[in-house]
């Protein structure tokens, strides 16, 4: 521990809470769960000379909060140093949730479209709004990192893909926490919902169209989501915000797109660069996502440039990340 986390525990009272390491996520954040006596805390903690996320972190933990949404309580903070002493949510972690007892998933995410509908309700954030050439862009990390990429065929997918992605962008923008999903929800039973689902890791959180985050939800990297179930919660959706349901799915396709092509970039880059070889099991469910998504109306006459230009994560190509 360095001098600067004795220090900030020392002030918070916690300096004698026992400590134990908790996962991390592909960032190069570090959590620890402080305990002492019956109680429990998480000590956040990112380097500003190369995370500058915490700021943020915290503004969108106050505005998730003052929407009378579950985001952990911040207990204190040092944005010099990089640390937060933050409330424990617990270990319930909706991917794991589902991994244990399927049958649990759709009651659950009945549940999280209320959460979905009162972020989207939400006066919205002063925050970063990506355009659609921004969105393209960001998906150059698979031409870098995906093995076998060719970019002059993303390339043309993307031609196509920016055109229809700015007509999807001209609707109304909401805050959208953009990496929601199960893995990043912790179940809190005791709340009433909408606050059942407790939030992590929306630093990153952006105005964009308000079906983003539900286009996350249902294109889990991390967690299968039935074809039933994301038409199901399409309609649902569509109900609860007045939404034509075409207009809707086309949003839920054009952005699946975007943000499943860049996907297998960031896990292949964490694999190639980074080490981080855990969520190359992932890759043949995102792969799969995306060419779902291609195959809407509005994407198939590109989507042969998308097939061509990125090889399918067969066992050789994730063996071959692997080393």
């Amino acid at each position: 521990m360095t001098e600067a986390v004795e220090n900030f525990l020392k002030d918070a009272g916690w300096d004698r809470a026992q400590r134990s390491a908790i996962a991390g996520d592909l960032s190069t954040r570090q959590y620890l769960r402080l305990k002492r006596t019956d109680q429990t805390a998480i000590l956040l903690q990112c380097d500003p000379a190369i995370d500058a996320s915490l700021p943020a972190f915290l503004r969108t933990t106050q505005w998730i909060r003052s929407n009378n949404l579950s985001a952990p309580e911040i207990y204190a903070a040092d944005q010099d140093s990089g640390l937060a002493l933050l409330e424990d949510f617990g270990d319930a972690k909706l991917t794991h949730l589902i991994r244990a007892d399927p049958a649990c998933q759709r009651p659950h995410y009945e549940t999280i479209l209320e959460t979905l509908i009162r972020l989207r309700q939400a006066e919205p954030m002063d925050v970063a709004r990506p355009t659609a050439v921004d969105f393209c862009e960001a998906t150059k990390l698979a031409d870098g990192w995906y093995p076998g990429a060719a970019s002059g065929e993303l390339n043309a997918f993307r031609a196509g893909l920016v055109t229809i992605l700015g007509d999807v962008l001209t609707a109304t923008p909401t805050t959208s926490l953009r990496d929601f999903h199960a893995d990043n929800i912790i179940w809190l039973p005791k709340r009433t919902r909408p606050k059942r689902a407790g939030l992590l890791d929306y630093q990153d959180a952006i105005l964009t169209h308000p079906a983003y985050d539900l286009m996350s939800l249902l294109t889990d990297a991390r967690t299968d989501v039935s074809p039933s179930l994301r038409d199901d919660t399409l309609h649902a959706y569509a109900r609860q915000t007045g939404d034509g349901i075409e207009s809707l799915k086309t949003a839920v396709s054009v952005l699946g797109a975007q943000r499943n092509l860049r996907i297998l970039g960031i896990f292949a880059r964490a694999a190639r660069r980074d080490g981080k070889t855990q969520h190359l099991p992932a890759l043949p469910r995102v792969y799969a996502y995306l060419m779902d998504s291609a195959r809407h109306p509005k994407l198939a006459p590109f989507a042969d440039a998308l097939r061509a230009g990125l090889p399918a994560p067969d066992t050789a190509l994730i063996k071959g990340l692997a080393k």
